[in-house]
This record gives structure tokens, sequence and C-alpha cells, in this order.
């Protein structure tokens, strides 16, 4: 299984930052941000100088994220929220007893949330700044899992700036139409 490449674009109506699967390139959909109709740009597939690449690289990011994740938990200094969210009902299945914290933010209970009149379905929720400082290039990634569990792929959001001590109701598009639950994989800044 191939890894999903990702490019970048920004809408045209607000100019906010949206990430999409290179397979959705060609597509309109409604931003994340101003939630008004804009296009994906079609991507075009580099021709690989180094048909390895690809998989070395999806090795090292999956050996980082191991080693990373077991040391964050070991350490305590993270605490993922374990919530799964159920498009359903668009309520949590566990809430967890408070904001989980982790990189200097505290991340709410999220839902899979289903666009009204749409086939648009989101992750949604909202991120605190815990810093007393601005952060810059705020990311925001969740893992998506169908009814078995099985990762069917990722969603993703993006703040150019997070005031200090500031709120973000991140809204993550969901491209797989198997997803049924999200989970967090990571929150970071841009350094």
């Amino acid at each position: 299984m191939q890894p999903t490449e990702f490019s970048k674009c920004a809408c045209r109506h607000c100019q906010g930052h949206i990430e999409f699967p290179d397979g959705a390139g060609g597509q309109t959909i409604a931003c994340p941000h101003c939630g008004q109709l804009t296009d994906l740009p079609a991507v075009i597939p580099a021709a690989g100088k180094f048909p390895w690449r690809r998989g070395a690289i999806a090795l090292l990011v999956l050996v980082t994220a191991t080693i990373g994740l077991l040391g964050l938990k070991k350490s305590r200094m993270i605490s993922p929220p374990e919530t799964m969210i159920s498009p359903a009902t668009n309520a949590p299945v566990a809430l967890p007893a408070d904001e989980a914290t982790t990189n200097g933010f505290a991340i709410a209970a999220f839902k899979l949330e289903k666009t009204a009149g749409s086939s648009l379905v989101y992750v949604t929720g909202s991120v605190r700044n815990l810093n007393a400082q601005q952060r810059f290039g705020v990311k925001i990634i969740f893992n998506l899992l169908d009814t078995n569990q099985a990762a069917v792929g990722n969603a993703s959001d993006y703040a150019p700036t997070l005031e200090a001590h500031g709120l973000w109701k991140f809204k993550a598009l969901v491209m797989e139409s198997k997803a049924a639950t999200a989970s967090l994989n990571s929150i970071r800044e841009d350094q």
C-alpha cells in the first residue's frame, strides 16, 4: 500500500490554508475555513528519480512516530484523547474527563460531522493555546478509522496563527468515505 501524498492550496475566497490528498485534486469542495465552494488544483504526479524514496520516507516516518509516541506516553508528556466519535449521532462514544493537553495545546472533545445538504464530512472541535505567546503554523492531524477500527486515512486542518491563550475551532475535511471514527494523531506548530 502506497502512502497518501498531500498537496496544499489556498481558498479562492478567504485564502485559508487547505491541505488535501493528491487524489482529490480537481474536485470542488466547501472550504473548511469559510464554507464557500473552492476548487482544489489538479495534481500532476512527479516523475520519481528515486523510486525507493516513498518507501524509505514512509518507513522513516513510521519508525519516528512509533518511537516518539512510545517515549511521550512513557514520560506522560502527552495525554491524547482516546475518544472515538460516531458520525451517526455526532456524539462522542466516550468523553475524556477533561481536555487532553500536548505540546502547549488543550484539545477538547471532537467529532465527525456531516455538513447539512452536502456529502462533506469534517472532524470538528476546538483547540486552546495554553501558552502566553502567539503560535504560528499550527497543524492538527487525525487518524480516520472504519467500523472495524482499521486505519483508512488521515484528516488535518491548519491555522496560520493562534493567539496567546486563543481558541481555534478546527474543521478537518474527511476525504475517506469509509471513515466511521477519528482519533487524535498529533498537533504541532511550525518551528
